[in-house]
């Protein structure tokens, strides 16, 4: 058996809706079936996912506020005032600040952004940047991707005279700020039909509504921070995204044009590129400084300067991840040194720690863990924590903060993120109220990473068609993920490790005469624990497999399970004797010897000779390092083990007899017999020379033909010779131990080390309860030429 690293469930579809949706679009049943699973009830909405165009976005005006925040934004253009756009530092920000900016200067307004310092102001709106804003004569500030929290602040803004018009996409509190307007589609009054836009997509809405169409020459920027800040991609988001990255794709951005080239990506723009390598590059600069230089770089126009502007985003994105390999390092730490304190939800903290980084931070822990993480950075003059939180499915962090909001100065965010500021000595406070929470709301089942399974998938349903029309789905993100199938009880071949450093596992799934190329990336580890012949459960993607001008499908590996026992035919010399010492010395193995030299690290070593058995229930790996004295022996152990999972037959030939020979049949006993009759005796060492010459037979099976004669009384011992007995009683050959010890070892050597891997796994199907499943003829025959089976036949040939 092979547990998988994560839960793995089936996502429900109406099978006749998806069978309606297949004939009525002439889609695979595999694509309508995804469809179905995501919310798609009617042809019609499965044309608008599958056939996106600018006529999906709603109407601007549905979002409440939007008109009076139209009316008074043409009021201040009209008038000349001057504006102020309030943005955020992270990717979503800068985007919603670059996109208002284009929008407003491209209607001639008096403009000027400013995005706070994360070190120095914190998140947010803040009254001192205020207060400059109308010492410079601003008449109106438009926040973006911010604002919903900041009641106090809009307070402050109002007595200095300054009107607010505040556009975010963050949970509301119970409390909002009194601005001229709050643009936000999570308002409980707001009736806008899609809830889960970005900030920018607010910015862009608002973009919108001002222009009285579409503003197709800010898609790029509006996917930019739609990707980026992991909303769902779905409805209008789908919509940015999808348009957005088309343009992308056509690289007239001057300022993403440059830093798509530093990031070197050279194809087609897809989400993961966005997501993976420009939105961490938007992020750097305003995670270590200010993210000042991000927003220029949007509104660059010049080659050179957005060439040199992206390539410092560059160099300041290598720093961030330097950084963060450090506090990484130093949080793991923290937490494997006191892992009851974080069984439940992870809170560690430290003085110097960036807290730019420390979200990058949280979600490595999250992904090392799989349990809600918080990390905080405390500034030791004030006492004062700062950190950010990542969380998993099942445990709102939003909600879980406001239920210790008496504890926190400030909070905000998602459900599976969110940020904090609080005093230092709060924590220990915070994290047992966590806990409680944690261990309210999720069972033991939750830790464990949930993996969606969007269809069981046969190998006679993959095609380049297929794929093709999954590609339709994109683009794939948070909400519309990236489609997961199954795939059981396929055979293998061509299982190796591969890449430089030889840490990819690589294999051929068949079945039925059917094909597909697999690839586990940095899975190499899986080739130890998979056995050749057994028919594995794949949980992965689709995708094709282009190179050196051959395009194929492709499974790439997400995860691996094997249901089964496993039977590991490790009868070779040419298993490295470190892998076998790695299964042997496990605390789950107990290993099978003829005289065991002790324990290792480990595994427990048991002889063969035991008068009586221990239990063996809790034990999941067996390993059998030398033969077994007896069938009757080795059939106990095997059904006494009966939880065992995995089942290693690891007795080389080097540890074999190589002069092993079956038991003479009684023509041959007659012959030798026969000889001796005329002889009347025999010297056991100096007389087998001759004997061989005579009838042909090695030394060691005369040797042993000349101990059962012994054994039975035909023969009587005189000094050195043997003397042949006159008239002898007549008896069974099985009346001798050796005759009888020699057909026992034949069965064992017959069934262990002759018989075919799949001769061995029927045998151990028959005298046990273990459920043994191995691959096809097919592939049996493929994977045998390969496996390095070097035993021996009873003349010594290779089998």
């Amino acid at each position: 058996m092979l547990r998988p690293k994560t839960r793995w469930r089936l996502v429900e579809a109406d099978e006749q809706l998806s069978k309606t949706l297949a004939e009525a679009l002439g889609i695979h049943p595999v694509v309508a079936r995804i469809l179905v699973s995501r919310g798609i009830q009617s042809p019609e909405q499965a044309k608008r996912f599958l056939s996106v165009d600018p006529t999906q976005f709603h109407d601007p005006l549905l979002m409440e506020d939007m008109a009076p925040a139209v009316e008074r934004i043409r009021f201040a253009l009209e008038k000349g005032e001057k504006i102020l756009v309030y943005g955020d530092y992270d990717a979503d920000g800068v985007s919603s600040t670059g996109l208002m900016m284009q929008l407003l200067r491209g209607l001639a307004a008096d403009v000027r952004y400013y995005i706070p310092n994360r070190f120095r102001e914190g998140y947010g709106l803040n009254r001192e940047a205020l207060h400059h804003a109308r010492e410079a004569g601003t008449d109106l500030v438009i926040t973006v991707d911010t604002g919903i929290s900041a009641a106090e602040e809009a307070e402050e803004a109002r007595r200095l005279g300054l009107d607010l018009i505040i556009t975010d996409h963050h949970e509301p509190p119970s409390i909002l700020p009194e601005a001229l307007a709050v643009i936000n589609p999570k308002k409980p009054s707001c009736p806008y039909p899609f809830k889960g836009l970005a900030g920018v997509g607010v910015a862009f809405k608002l973009a919108h509504a001002l222009l009285g169409r579409v503003p197709e020459e800010f898609l790029e920027v509006a996917a930019l921070g739609t990707i980026a800040d992991l909303v769902p991609l779905l409805d209008e988001n789908r919509v940015i995204a999808s348009l957005g990255l088309e343009r992308m794709n056509r690289r007239r951005h001057p300022g993403l044009t440059a830093l798509m080239d530093v990031a070197g990506i050279k194809g087609e723009v897809t989400a993961g590129h966005v997501g993976f390598f420009l939105g961490p590059r938007i992020n750097a600069t305003g995670r270590l400084d200010s993210a000042d230089r991000a927003v220029r770089l949007l509104l660059a126009e010049d080659p050179s300067e957005t060439r040199r502007i992206a390539e410092e985003l560059d160099r300041m994105n290598r720093e961030r991840q330097q950084l963060v390999e450090a506090i990484y390092a130093e949080a793991e730490a923290q937490v494997r040194e006191n892992p009851e304190r974080h069984r439940r939800v992870i809170v560690v903290a430290a003085e110097g720690w960036n807290i730019g980084v420390i979200g990058i931070v949280a979600s490595r822990l999250v992904e090392t863990y799989y349990r809600p993480a918080i990390v905080l950075g405390i500034e030791g003059e004030t006492g004062t924590a700062k950190g950010s939180a990542r969380s998993i499915e099942g445990f709102d962090i939003y909600r879980a903060l406001t239920a210790c909001a008496d504890l926190l100065s400030h909070y905000g965010g998602h459900p599976m993120a969110a940020g904090m500021t609080l005093p230092a000595d709060h924590l220990p406070k915070l994290q047992e109220r966590l806990a409680e929470l944690a261990e309210e709301w999720l069972t033991e089942e939750d830790y464990i990473p949930l993996m969606r399974v969007d269809a069981d998938l046969d190998l006679e349903d993959v095609g380049p068609g297929l794929i093709e029309q999954l590609n339709r789905l994109e683009p794939c993100g948070y909400g519309n993920p990236t489609p997961c199938f199954r795939v059981s009880g396929a055979g293998m071949s061509r299982m190796q490790v591969v890449g430089s450093d030889r840490n990819h596992l690589k294999l051929t799934l068949i079945r039925q005469g059917h094909s597909l190329e697999a690839v586990g990336f940095r899975m190499g580890n899986l080739a130890e624990e998979i056995a050749p012949h057994s028919r594995p459960d794949f949980l992965g993607e689709l995708t094709f497999n282009e190179w050196n001008n051959r395009r194929v499908p492709q499974l790439k590996i997400r995860d691996a399970a094997v249901n089964h026992v496993q039977v590991f035919d490790w009868r070779s010399n040419r298993i490295p004797e470190e892998r076998l010492r790695a299964v042997a010395d496990r605390p789950d193995a107990a290993v099978f010897a003829s005289s065991p030299e002790g324990n290792g690290t480990g595994g427990v070593r048991l002889s063969w000779d035991m008068e009586e058995m221990p239990d063996l229930t809790s034990f999941r790996r067996l390993v059998f390092a030398d033969l077994p004295p007896s069938l009757e022996r080795f059939e106990r152990v095997v059904r006494t083990a009966s939880r065992v999972e995995r089942l290693y037959f690891a007795y080389g030939d080097a540890s074999l007899d190589p002069v092993f020979f079956h038991v003479p049949n009684r023509e041959r006993f007659k012959l030798l017999y026969a000889i001796l009759l005329r002889k009347k005796w025999v010297h056991p060492r100096r007389d087998l020379e001759g004997l061989r010459r005579r009838t042909g037979m090695s030394k060691r099976m005369i040797a042993f033909i000349l101990k059962v004669f012994f054994e039975l009384g035909f023969l009587e011992r005189d000094g050195e010779r043997w003397n042949v007995v006159e008239k002898p009683a007549k008896r069974s050959l099985e009346e001798s131990k050796t005759y009888r010890d020699q057909l026992e070892r034949e069965r064992v050597w017959n069934r262990l080390v002759y018989s075919s891997y799949r001769d061995l796994c029927a045998y151990l199907s028959a005298v046990t309860s273990l459920d043994i499943r191995m691959g096809g003829s097919d592939q049996h025959e493929l994977q045998g030429k390969n496996s390095g089976d070097s035993r021996l036949s009873a003349t010594g040939n290779p089998v």
